[in-house]
């Protein structure tokens, strides 16, 4: 019996999780768990990367007798190394403002269309390219310094290894991969101006692997621990959970939603553009076609902020209870507005300010804002739906929840109500069982994905609504 370790990093916490086979039956330990804030330096907002790099250090150092290590993350963030291999400042996160002003140097070098069809991502600030010219921009010592560009993934690999690789699936959240090659965009870089030499070797997830013998840290050197490139990117990771991505639409809903199907090609159409959805690659390059909302984030910050105010800890129980009983919200927010997303926001005003400029009536009761919430996603979700449908020509009547909005009975319920589709929800761990799988099967610990994944279902909770 081989154990493996799979590092899952989200946007605001990261977990260790030891995964294994035991006389045929799929089990996991958590062994690691930890809070993570983004950290504002003069203004610019950076990830806590030493706390970070010294968490994943110490508790593979604590789990010795693993056998392979996987790590997946959230999109689009990076970190430039130099020649002699080192980190020349911490990653910055998606959520700097600064990234606007890289987003209108790219509109004055090339069309935004342009931009869509020579990568298939949806065009949002966040986006990688819009960093990397931002980083140029306001950075220029440290872009000059930089020999390649490491997706947050690729770079703790990088940390852990030594061996400098893209793997695919992080990569195909950058805007600077063309989905529909399959490859990294040669007209983007030279349109944009930017250094093509900062690319490392792609691969694909499982492809190769690194020796923790080899690591940038030395306390690991004596170990010797594989790593290989699981499913960089988290949503890819969690989509291996889902048996049927082609008749079903997925809806991976944690701190952001996404919600989409896979298809042959890349969607590159005016139409897919005008609608804002995107495309993404996973498992051996499948597509995924689906669109980023602004997922459960606008709720835990609410939430956090209700319980300062309240001066006590609001159960997820409890507001599922209240919004359960509450009556349907009035006029409802828009999803896809920038202000729900950023780092700073003030909940409360801000979906105040956004329902009075509407014309409409804000909640009397401070539990009547999670029921708007949840309508709200859920009314972002009926949309893209829609639009997916129409741009496929298919008429889908299930959906697939994994993440940790698949617990919320009452999120799931709304979501089958509204959309009028048949609802599985779970696994909830999806990215890290996904993580799991994939070094479980470089082990040959199971024989297949599907062995994996079936294994992985007979041990996890798994709903259905309709």
């Amino acid at each position: 019996m081989k154990k493996v370790l799979a590092f899952d990093m989200g946007a605001t916490s990261i977990r260790g999780i030891v995964g294994y086979v035991e006389n045929g039956q799929f089990c996991t330990k958590e062994v690691m768990r930890m809070s993570h804030k983004i950290q504002n330096k003069n203004g610019r907002l950076y990830w806590d990367w030493e706390s970070i790099a010294k968490k994943i250090e110490e508790t593979i150092l604590e789990n010795p007798d693993v056998s392979t290590i996987g790590i997946d993350t959230w999109g689009v963030d990076f970190g430039v190394i130099d020649k002699d291999g080192n980190l020349l400042q911490a990653p910055h996160s998606y959520r700097d403002e600064k990234f606007s002003e890289g987003r209108e140097e790219a509109r004055a070098l090339l069309d935004e269309f342009e931009l869509f069809q020579n990568s298939g991502n949806q065009i949002m600030t966040i986006n990688t390219v819009y960093q990397l010219l931002s980083l140029k921009k306001f950075d220029k010592e440290i872009y000059d310094k930089a020999d390649k560009l490491l997706m947050i993934p690729d770079l703790l690999f990088y940390l852990l290894t030594g061996e400098k690789i893209g793997e695919e699936s992080i990569w195909s959240t950058t805007g600077l991969y063309d989905l529909s090659k399959k490859q990294v965009s040669e007209h983007l870089f030279e349109k944009l101006k930017l250094n093509k030499e900062l690319v490392p070797r792609i691969v694909r997830a499982g492809e190769c692997k690194g020796n923790t013998k080899n690591s940038r840290l030395e306390s690991l050197r004596a170990l010797s621990i594989d790593v290989i490139p699981v499913l960089g990117h988290d949503t890819a990771s969690a989509l291996l959970m889902i048996e049927d991505t082609k008749d079903s639409l997925f809806l991976s809903c944690g701190t952001w939603s996404l919600i989409g199907t896979s298809v042959e090609n890349a969607k590159v159409e005016r139409e897919v553009y005008e609608k804002n959805l995107t495309n993404e690659l996973s498992y051996k390059s499948e597509t995924l076609f689906f669109k980023n909302i602004t997922g459960l984030y606008l709720l835990e910050k609410y939430k956090a902020e209700l319980e300062e105010r309240l001066g006590r800890k609001i159960a997820f129980q409890e507001i599922t209870d209240f919004v359960k009983k509450d009556k349907e919200a009035g006029l409802l927010l828009d999803m896809d507005a920038e202000v729900f997303g950023r780092e700073g926001i003030e909940v409360k005003k801000e979906i105040d300010a956004f329902i009075l400029s509407h014309g409409g009536t804000v909640p009397k009761e401070d539990f009547s804002y999670f029921t708007l919430i949840y309508e709200s996603m859920v009314e972002k979700y009926r949309e893209v739906k829609e639009d997916i449908e129409q741009i496929l020509g298919r008429n889908f009547t299930k959906l697939h929840m994994i993440g940790g909005g698949a617990r919320s009975e009452v999120l799931a319920e709304k979501i089958a109500k509204k959309l009028k589709v048949k609802v599985k929800a779970g696994p909830y761990e999806s990215s890290a069982l996904g993580n799991i799988l994939l070094c479980l099967l470089h082990e040959k610990e199971v024989g297949s994905i599907e062995e994996g994944r079936k294994l992985i279902y007979e041990a996890s909770e798994v709903k259905e609504y309709s």
